[in-house]
């Protein structure tokens, strides 16, 4: 399968989303539900970036800020899974996010004919679960004790 080539995406001269970078997962901010996978999973930044699929991940920026990253993982033909990072100012800059991510997913399930499009919400965390309803997700099932925390999350899926 192919990555998902897509230009620089702008909202105006201070917002867009660009392909992500290491130095992105060191600049970003994070919000609380992410510094509580940091003290969970080893050396955090690495594994994102060890996991960030080159053409397939992004970043959004404001003001030179990072306010998110995210990207597509393609698991097998027809199935990819979808992953964010929220920064702790991603409320300010939610429109900007949720215009990019959606012209990107809109994309790679036309261009890469993905027929399931699945991504994993900690079911509380009202954000991601915004995010992921903006972008057309709905809650399959619930994992019980599914996060490196212990937490349930949602299976929440794209057709």
């Amino acid at each position: 399968m192919g990555l998902i080539q897509i230009p620089e995406f702008r909202m105006s001269n201070d917002e867009h989303i660009v392909a992500l970078t290491y130095d992105h997962l060191t600049r970003i901010q994070y919000n609380e539900d992410t510094k509580e996978y940091i003290n969970h999973i080893p050396n955090y930044i690495h594994y994102i970036w060890d996991n960030a699929v080159v053409g397939s991940s992004w970043t959004a920026i404001c003001k030179g800020k990072v306010i998110a990253v995210f990207g597509i993982r393609y698991i097998w033909n027809g199935l990819a899974e979808m992953w964010l990072i929220p920064s702790k100012d991603i409320y300010k800059n939610a429109i900007l996010l949720v215009r990019g991510a959606k012209a990107i997913t809109d994309t790679a399930i036309l261009d890469y004919e993905i027929k399931r499009l699945q991504i994993c919400v900690k079911v509380e965390n009202d954000v991601a679960l915004r995010f992921a309803k903006s972008l057309n997700f709905s809650v399959e099932s619930v994992m019980t004790k599914f996060g490196p925390e212990g937490a349930d999350y949602y299976m929440m899926v794209r057709f």
